[in-house]
């Protein structure tokens, strides 16, 4: 897939940018227009928009929108550092500033208004910048927890995270395995990924070696290259009819599934 020449990383500025694959559908579904990339420079994966993405009439500015403002801003202010005599330089780095800080005022109303997307940006952003320390994980927390209440996989799997970390929280691998659960239930392939190793490690779960290549599996199945990793891993520890009963259960809740047909001669035999 052609990557557009203007998407650049809104983490490092680079523009050697890939095409990435949709963690899950309902990643795809929440951002209409929109494409996944990874950075081949620092590989940070982002979400930039394809068009021109609105929702409710309401714009929602990327990530990556905020980056290019505030590089912009800080290129210009450098240039009046150097020629601090220059109105007209002066006049284009506040110029920039307002329109960086436009961009962030715009989606903190977003967020306020109750959009999940607005408020995982705000979350994740919040715990990008170390440089705030105490006061930007609990803000970060803050709108994660708001926007997975409200239905946000992607929240629900990085509130879930630092659950089990215990960065900006108390660790609490209870809670952790809560809400990385309702994330892959919501068919989040990477939360699925979590989820089995929470089973593996029987951390907020009793073990369960069986239950982790499920989860394994089902990530496998959603195109998650580490939950191919994960199954064929916890396979080589699982007995035969443990592997039956795995793969069994992947299977439960899979539409569309259809049982092979019988074997005639077998059938034949009975008869």
């Amino acid at each position: 897939m052609d990557v557009p020449a203007s998407i650049s990383c809104p983490k490092c500025a680079s523009t050697r940018c890939r095409a990435s694959r949709w963690r899950s559908h309902n990643e795809k579904v929440e951002n209409p227009d929109k494409r996944p990339y990874r950075c081949e420079a620092c590989s940070h994966r982002f979400i930039a928009s394809a068009g021109v993405a609105k929702k409710s009439g309401l714009e929602r500015p990327s990530l990556l929108t905020i980056g290019a403002a505030v590089i912009v801003a800080g290129v210009l202010g450098s240039i009046v550092l150097l020629w601090p005599d220059s109105a007209e330089h002066d006049t284009a780095a506040s110029s920039a500033s307002q329109a960086a800080v436009a961009v962030t005022s715009t989606v903190e109303e977003a967020a306020r208004n109750g959009d999940v997307e607005a408020q995982f940006r705000l979350g994740r952003a919040a715990l990008l910048d170390t440089s705030r320390g105490k006061e930007g994980a609990a803000e970060a927390v803050t709108w994660l927890r708001q926007a997975a209440t409200g239905g946000h996989s992607g929240a629900m799997l990085q509130l879930g995270k630092l659950y089990r970390s215990g960065v900006g929280m108390p660790q609490n691998y209870e809670y952790a395995e809560k809400w990385i659960r309702r994330s892959a239930e919501a068919g989040d392939s990477d939360a699925m990924v979590e989820l089995g190793r929470l089973y593996r490690g029987g951390l907020g779960v009793t073990a369960d070696q069986v239950q982790a290549y499920v989860w394994f599996n089902r990530a496998a199945a959603a195109m998650n290259m580490d939950g191919v990793y994960e199954r064929d891993n916890i396979a080589l520890k699982l007995s035969p009819d443990e592997m039956k009963a795995a793969q069994a259960l992947s299977l439960a809740d899979e539409e569309g599934h259809v049982d092979p047909a019988p074997d005639n001669d077998k059938v034949a035999s009975e008869d």
